[in-house]
């Protein structure tokens, strides 16, 4: 008996009007799902801008994860407006960050010009793959919500666990894509990383410890994966 196989049927079949409604918003989705990838020009000024109150409560919690204490060399990878870094700052830590964009280089620059004319605060503009850093430069390394954007994760995670020192640690935020992706973010540009596939790639780039980390004040679907290197 001949087996038949099944045609998947491309059409959309949602009613016309929301079709027309997702062709329409589609450009703009992508515009700023690109914005937040690489920000540039006008556009990334503004979503800069927006991100340090948008952002604030996610950082914030990401702080108290990794508790750092005064003293400590810390590395941000994708700083955007660099709000992040001052507060670190505050926190007694001697601070650097990473990021491919150079309008963030400018906002964060400005926002935090006062540490970064006293040398208490290093910017670098990347490629975001290699960290332009001497071996066990750091103590810490936070990234959050940067990793979809990474050209070679398993690249950038080496580089990473290269800055540590030995016993150093490094938090990872990110929305994991086990939940479903809001519809404003565009998966074309917003990399498919769960959270297992997260802790498979720091055990692979030789994270010694890997550990999902569930803090109260955030959204579940939003991940906070802690790494340490062997002391």
């Amino acid at each position: 008996m001949p087996i038949l196989a099944r045609r998947q049927c491309s059409l959309d079949r949602r009613p016309w009007p929301q079709r027309v409604s997702s062709a329409a918003t589609r450009p703009l989705t992508r515009y700023l799902s690109s914005q937040a990838a690489y920000p540039h020009g006008f556009g990334g000024s503004l979503i800069g801008r927006l991100w340090v109150k948008e952002t604030a409560n996610v950082n914030d919690v990401a702080l108290d994860v990794l508790a750092p204490a005064g003293g400590e060399d810390i590395l941000e990878i994708g700083f955007g407006p660099g709000r992040t870094l001052g507060k670190l700052a505050e926190r007694g830590a001697r601070v650097a960050g990473v990021d491919v964009s150079g309008e963030m280089v400018r906002l964060a620059t400005r926002r935090n010009q006062e540490l970064v004319r006293s040398a208490g605060l290093g910017l670098t503009q990347t490629d975001g793959i290699g960290l332009p850093f001497e071996d066990g430069s750091f103590d810490v390394v936070l990234s959050v919500h940067n990793l979809y954007f990474w050209p070679e994760p398993a690249t950038t995670l080496a580089e990473i666990v290269r800055v540590l020192r030995p016993g150093g640690r490094a938090l990872l935020v990110f929305r994991g894509r086990e939940h479903p992706l809001p519809k404003r973010l565009d998966p074309a540009v917003y990399r498919e990383v769960t959270t297992a596939q997260c802790v498979d790639w720091m055990t692979r780039a030789g994270f010694v410890t890997t550990s999902r980390v569930r803090p109260p004040a955030v959204s579940t679907e939003v991940s906070f994966v802690l790494g340490s290197t062997s002391a």
